[in-house]
């Protein structure tokens, strides 16, 4: 769910990378592979900043239990953020169609995580990635754990599993733990009364939007916009009450209400991006866009957006 194909790195510019293996310049995909010749093999550090790991377990022969849930791909993410550990974990199981679980709890388990990384030795394949034109996304995976040293454990192939059945088991297992560990409070989205987006170009434009929700559950929504020229665009349109708990829905679905203090992405983005939520209270929420997260919730952000700048 993570695995997108990337970029193939210029060898020129970064030395320590390798080409493994690429296709002829005539052949029609392929397979490009490359090897990072520093990457360690062993973490020295404890202190783990994120955990990022998806793997399809599809084409492997794994050994089950009778009774026990044969997982076909694992999705997990964990990052401190917002007073706690931001979690998000999904557990593909064969002919059953899941939701992700995503929660703010209290406690850290990076501890754990740094545990089962060491145990698990998922640091062997560091820096090898490895990316099969055509291939559809369920057969392999990647892997993206970071340290507050800067060390870091990355590597990806989209022909095979990532790691191993017992690996995915172990990370499963912490992580369902916690998904029942006290919860961080966040606002409720029932009591939403307000968004804001606001983004600022660097050509000197701007999109600013103010979605107000009513009583009734319906909307207004005002937008302002301007490009390469002085000229200012504005619009006010009604927003259906589906809309708007669509909107909700999105919300939740991804957590976005804590992902203040999530690792940046690092991409130098075109332009600055944020979403200002309003509470009945009088409280509220901002929240950067250009954040790394996993990719089964990454889109949480411009669904949002997509819906209050081109939508309405």
């Amino acid at each position: 769910m993570f695995f997108k194909k990337k970029p193939q790195p210029d060898t020129d510019i970064d030395p320590d990378i390798i080409v493994v293996h690429k296709p002829d310049p005539l052949a029609c995909g392929g397979t490009y592979a490359t090897q990072r010749k520093n990457a360690p093999t062993e973490i020295a550090s404890q202190d783990m900043t994120m955990f990022m790991a998806d793997s399809s377990f599809t084409v492997m022969v794994v050994d089950i239990n009778e009774g026990e849930q044969r997982i076909d791909r694992l999705s997990a993410y964990a990052a401190p953020a917002n007073g706690g550990t931001f979690l998000y974990l999904y557990k593909g199981v064969r002919y059953e169609k899941r939701p992700a679980s995503v929660a703010l709890i209290k406690a850290d388990i990076m501890p754990e995580l740094v545990r089962v990384v060491n145990e698990q030795k998922m640091a062997t394949g560091n820096g090898y990635h490895s990316n099969t034109a055509g291939l559809p996304e369920n057969f392999g995976g990647s892997v993206d754990i970071r340290y507050a040293s800067g060390e870091q454990i990355s590597y990806s192939n989209n022909q095979c599993p990532i790691f191993s059945y017992e690996t995915g088991q172990k990370i499963i297992e912490v992580f369902e733990r916690a998904m029942q560990s006290e919860r961080v409070a966040l606002p409720d989205v029932t009591d939403l009364v307000k968004i804001e987006f606001d983004e600022q170009r660097k050509n000197g434009g701007f999109t600013k939007a103010e979605l107000t929700i009513n009583a009734d559950g319906t909307g207004v929504n005002k937008k302002q916009s301007r490009y390469e020229d002085p000229k200012v665009f504005e619009s006010e349109k009604p927003v259906e009450a589906e809309s708007i708990e669509a909107i909700k829905q999105s919300i939740t679905g991804c957590g976005i209400l804590a992902w203040n203090g999530l690792p940046e992405s690092g991409y130098t983005p075109l332009s600055s991006k944020k979403l200002t939520f309003f509470f009945k209270d009088g409280s509220e929420v901002t929240v950067p866009d250009g954040l790394m997260l996993p990719f089964g919730i990454s889109g949480g952000f411009f669904n949002i957006e997509l819906e209050m700048t081109t939508k309405h």
